[in-house]
């Protein structure tokens, strides 16, 4: 690798997962030539790399040509896809976007069945994975009953960034949410643990399935991190969003339970998982077997997921534990760009 490799990272809107696989990868600035993409010409990580296309939306009937395009036209070696739909058509269609070029993601199996949080649900139960109470519409009114509330009600596909996620204390709320979406795309689920307990945790395996390492962050359910707060009969129940922030730490008991859970999906590349630790157990509640909003932090700390998948998929280097720091706080804040309207319109479309 004595020349910049050049590697492609789509969806890099401001507060997007592609945004923090591109700051990771600046993080090794030697080793890339980044190329950038996004389906809007106002995308605040279009400005930050020298080369940089418009491309179709990752459901649109042109998005793979477009791709194709860029793959031939900038030599790509690796892309590494920053958000859920794009990085669902790029593993799928891994094999067909150019000799030489490798897509940094899980298998197409693996995604399909974490898009479904009922289906995702349903395998843990069978797996013997500890997760929430659950039930899929009607059911709520037998859940509520065994388990009291709040519920945490959420659509089963597609709550990117706790899209639709609501916390819920009575029957009058629940028919209130329901008003707005279908009984059968709503999972609801036993709130479990308290503010102070949450985690999200990033697995990375590698390209043959053997686990390279895993970190832990404690998240602080503050500020960006902090989607719904409720008191209720005096007591504080909240639920995070998709921007974490907290303290990176070493836990051996929730990262040995999260590498054991990625062996079990299967997973190739990078894995995220949400739980809280109740009781001294630990609670699945949401698995993501993509890029984590948190790249970029991980990064920071010497756990650059980006770096040592592509030296890893690409090049077959071999990686034992990294060492990176723990023990240390992650704190977010918003950043902006100024980028003169000529260089958006000249944004050139794949």
């Amino acid at each position: 690798m004595s020349e910049p490799i050049p590697v492609m990272i789509t969806g890099v809107g401001g507060r997007s997962v592609g945004h923090q696989i591109f700051q990771a990868i600046q993080l090794a600035p030697k080793r890339y030539r980044p190329i950038v993409a996004d389906a809007a010409a106002f995308s605040y990580g279009l400005y930050g790399a020298e080369r940089r296309y418009l491309l179709p939306p990752g459901n649109s009937p042109d998005y793979l040509d477009a791709v194709r395009r860029i793959v031939m036209k900038e030599g790509i070696v690796a892309i590494l896809p920053g958000t859920q739909p794009e990085t669902d058509i790029l593993s799928r269609n891994a094999s067909s976007l150019g000799i030489g070029c490798h897509v940094i993601a899980n298998p197409p199996q693996l995604i399909q069945m974490c898009k479904s949080k009922q289906t995702l649900q349903d395998w843990l139960e069978a797996n013997s994975i500890a997760v929430p109470r659950s039930a899929i519409g009607e059911g709520w009114k037998k859940l509520s009953e065994q388990c009291g509330y709040p519920l945490v009600a959420k659509p089963t596909e597609d709550t990117g960034g706790s899209r639709g996620v609501a916390l819920l204390n009575d029957d009058q709320e629940v028919n209130l949410y329901l008003q707005s979406c279908p009984a059968e795309k709503i999972i609801f689920q036993e709130y479990v643990g308290c503010i102070d307990t949450e985690y999200t945790v990033g697995v990375m395996i590698s390209k043959d399935g053997k686990i390279i390492d895993s970190i832990v962050m404690h998240r602080n359910l503050v500020g960006l991190s902090l989607g719904v707060k409720r008191e209720i009969n005096g007591e504080t129940y909240a639920l995070s969003t998709g921007y974490s922030q907290g303290y990176i730490q070493k836990h051996s008991q929730i990262q040995t339970a999260c590498e054991d859970l990625a062996l079990k999906l299967g997973a190739r590349g990078p894995l995220n998982i949400q739980l809280r630790l109740h009781q001294g157990k630990v609670y699945v509640f949401e698995v993501h077997p993509r890029f984590s909003g948190t790249s970029s932090i991980r990064a920071q700390v010497g756990f650059n997921e980006a770096d040592t998948l592509i030296r890893n998929f690409v090049f077959g280097e071999q990686f034992g534990r990294l060492s990176y720091q723990t023990d240390v706080a992650a704190i977010r804040a918003f950043s902006s760009v100024i980028v003169p309207a000529r260089d958006m319109a000249a944004v050139p479309r794949a």
